[in-house]
């Protein structure tokens, strides 16, 4: 995809903007199931060490599709904890620092994936971890971040009832929002590399409009992106480096915020 986008194989588009946009049909690749689902036993202190446990840490087969868990990872600490090291007191994407004395337990927070999160009736369509002001991305590649206020491993594509819209960020002084999609980054962006590791270059950049840019609730309410989806987990993303709330992309120009999605996006993951 992306290498046709640069080729200019992709047709243009309707003008972009932030709030209207029109969505192409593109194929999307699937993204994991990523909630735990063992209710038993107490809710570990994240700051307890974890004991060693048996190497065969995935559930066993059965009639539904078992969710496979992190190497070593038991069911108790996939759903209670400790996470790694990287997570304990990490900062989330709306810069939430996770204190692990002081967190939720999945059973009191309505937790749940995201076909099932539709039962409830807090859930609005689109709503996942991955856009949650309280998510922390994946860090080690396994596939799993955690949250600012929940314990346990937490997948992009969860939810749960203490969700918090990431707002969108202030236009920067100076500018207007129609400039956001074409004005150079801040010089901290420019070559910078991505949360994976990909260099930026500034002369070889898609534009907005060209990738379907757009708010990653919108892109996976109507059906454009997966649950899980958002440019806070993607492996282009540049996070915020100035404390404007805004990053940029190692492949895209302009001004891009967490919560967004284009149809480039690539899982953090793939890249670690």
């Amino acid at each position: 995809m992306i290498d046709d986008l640069l080729a200019g194989d992709i047709p243009g588009h309707e003008t972009w903007s932030r709030r209207h946009y029109l969505v192409a049909t593109v194929g999307i690749a699937a993204l994991g199931g990523c909630s735990g689902t063992d209710g038993g036993g107490e809710t570990a202190s994240e700051t307890d060490s974890a004991s060693p446990v048996d190497p065969e840490t995935t559930e066993p087969p059965g009639d539904e599709e078992a969710e496979e868990l992190p190497e070593g990872v038991s069911e108790d600490e996939f759903e209670f904890g400790p996470v790694p090291d990287a997570y304990l007191s990490a900062v989330s994407l709306g810069n939430e620092t996770r204190n692990p004395d002081e967190l939720l337990a999945k059973a009191d927070v309505g937790f749940a994936e995201y076909d099932d999160a539709a039962e409830n009736q807090a859930h609005q369509p689109g709503a996942c971890c991955a856009n949650c002001a309280d998510y922390i991305p994946d860090k080690n590649g396994d596939g799993f971040g955690a949250c600012a206020e929940v314990e346990g491993y937490i997948g992009g594509e969860d939810w749960c009832t203490v969700y918090e819209t990431l707002p969108e960020p202030s236009v920067p002084e100076g500018m207007t929002e129609s400039d956001l999609a074409t004005a150079p980054v801040p010089e901290a962006y420019r070559t910078a590399d991505s949360q994976a590791g990909e260099g930026r270059s500034p002369d070889k950049l898609l534009a907005q409009a060209d990738v379907n840019l757009m708010e990653s609730a919108e892109a996976i309410a109507d059906g454009a992106a997966r649950p899980g989806q958002s440019c806070g987990n993607c492996a282009e993303f540049i996070p915020d480096e100035n404390g404007d709330g805004w990053g940029a992309c190692a492949r895209v120009e302009g001004y891009i915020a967490a919560e967004d999605w284009c149809v480039i996006w690539e899982h953090i993951t793939e890249e670690l």
